[in-house]
């Protein structure tokens, strides 16, 4: 396994994986305690089509002639929507912030209700597929620290079925592991969504320590390919883990128990 080069190109298509994360008061992910939390899979994407709002221009006229020009950044929401081919009552329920329940045998959940307007903020993670320069493989993601994820009903028709999310996107001081940006770092000190590429699948984890656990289990079906491709955050600090912790493929030791309610984040990239 290789790094990814600071030149690094990237070619793809479709939309090869989506995962929606809802979030605590503080931001962090909803992981409850030392079981692994790997956040909502919303299965069967198709297509994540993203537009970032224009920016207008301010023009100068005088003695009868363009004289200047003065770019203003957008004053216009950025959004987004994602196309999936699978209706997924659970995932609806759980970003529309209400509940499936049963009818008989059937399986229920309600739609336009009253908690519109009132959805769980969520960070989202959206995967493509691709090439670099070489034809090797690799994949781009997008990464929404602060989003509201809008389930959107397909139409009964003679179409195959198509279902979308409108996604609307905040803008964040923080990174979805708890990092705080700033100038010396990123260059920025906050953005709506941030871009990266892999040379495998990303996956993001949590866990919440209790004061007496101190190992932490990365998900059976998706280890990770190297430690080198592992970073470990403690979100309440916002700092990575350079020392303090023995790193594996499967499971993260710590040399202490992590703190009560501590909310723990790795990022890693995985074989397919």
């Amino acid at each position: 396994m290789t790094a990814i080069p600071s030149t690094e190109e990237f070619w793809g298509v479709d939309s090869y994986r989506a995962f929606a994360f809802p979030l605590n008061a503080d931001g962090s992910i909803q992981a409850v305690d030392d079981t692994v939390y790997e956040g909502l899979e919303i299965d069967g994407t198709r297509d994540f089509n993203l537009s970032p709002a224009d920016g207008s221009v301010v023009v100068n006229i005088g003695n009868g002639r363009l004289r200047d020009t003065i770019y203003r950044a957008p004053r216009d929401a950025s959004t987004a929507e994602l196309l999936v081919g699978y209706g997924q009552s659970a995932i609806k329920a759980a970003l529309s912030g209400v509940k499936t329940y049963t009818i008989g045998e059937m399986l229920a959940v309600a739609r336009l209700t009253n908690m519109q307007g009132s959805e769980p903020d969520v960070a989202m993670i959206v995967t493509q597929r691709g090439h670099n320069e070489d034809g090797l493989t690799r994949f781009r993601h997008y990464i929404l620290p602060k989003a509201r994820v809008i389930p959107r009903d397909s139409s009964l028709n003679d179409n195959a079925s198509q279902e979308s999310f409108q996604i609307t996107m905040s803008n964040s001081k923080k990174l979805i592991w708890g990092t705080a940006l700033s100038v010396a770092t990123h260059g920025v000190t906050d953005l709506t969504y941030e871009e990266y590429i892999s040379e495998l699948p990303l996956k993001v984890v949590g866990w919440v320590g209790d004061g007496s656990q101190d190992t932490f289990s990365l998900p059976t079906a998706d280890p990770a390919s190297s430690t080198a491709k592992l970073s470990i955050f403690n979100f309440t600090n916002g700092t990575e883990y350079t020392s303090g912790v023995t790193k594996s493929v499967t499971d993260q030791v710590f040399d202490y128990p992590v703190a009560d309610g501590e909310v723990i984040v790795a990022v890693y990239e995985h074989a397919e």
